[in-house]
């Protein structure tokens, strides 16, 4: 029946982009390596990250997706909020608020990526880290193609999906540790899929030595 198909469709665009979640750099102790600022506001979601630095994303990104559907964490006494650290030793803290859309939109910012070169991270120095997106079962909602190319590192997320990009993350940290997964086929390379067991985004991410 497609009256129904098309109300399924419109509920889904409807529940997935109803919200976005307002990040607020509320401190930062002694000096943040991506320069964040206290003050910045950040506009995210479960797949956008607007900027944000990888490694504080990907530290509050499991909250963010719990907030973007509409539900909350158990200790904050208001449900549309709550309060996360970057991963290194608290250095930023933010606050995170969930805000209605106007529209139904999907949301996505690609702001340029920070140069973290030469900023006393040898493994960045030598080591770039490139997400290949090699096929999509259906339709993946961020847009990736088959082909398209994306160079990630701790602190930026290139532009890629959040949800990819969290799901890569550890693997980026040990790529630039200079280290490999066991399991790897091809050397400097791991193959996965996107966490959207329906659309099924496959890539592989790549580790090469700058300069070559």
């Amino acid at each position: 029946d497609q009256s129904l198909a098309d109300d399924f469709v419109r509920k889904f665009i409807e529940a997935e982009n109803r919200y976005y979640q307002e990040v607020t750099i509320t401190g930062v102790t002694g000096d943040c390596p991506y320069g964040h600022k206290k003050g910045e506001i950040y506009r995210v979601t479960n797949c956008n990250n607007d900027g944000l630095c990888g490694s504080l994303y990907k530290a509050i990104h499991s909250p963010i997706i719990t907030l973007h559907y509409g539900g909350g964490l158990p200790w904050e006494k208001n449900q549309g909020t709550f309060n996360g650290l970057c991963p290194e030793r608290g250095k930023v803290q933010v606050n995170v608020k969930r805000i209605r859309k106007q529209d139904y939109t999907f949301f996505k910012t690609r702001p340029p990526a920070r140069d973290m070169i030469g900023k006393g991270f040898p493994g960045l120095d030598r080591y770039k880290v490139v997400i290949e997106i090699i096929d999509i079962a259906n339709k993946c909602a961020w847009g990736n193609r088959a082909g398209q190319k994306y160079e990630v590192d701790p602190f930026n997320v290139g532009g890629v999906c959040g949800y990819l990009y969290s799901k890569t993350y550890d693997f980026i940290n040990l790529y630039f540790s200079g280290v490999s997964a066991p399991w790897e086929m091809e050397a400097n390379t791991i193959y996965s899929v996107c966490p959207d067991s329906y659309n099924q985004t496959s890539f592989r991410m790549v580790r090469e030595e700058r300069g070559k």
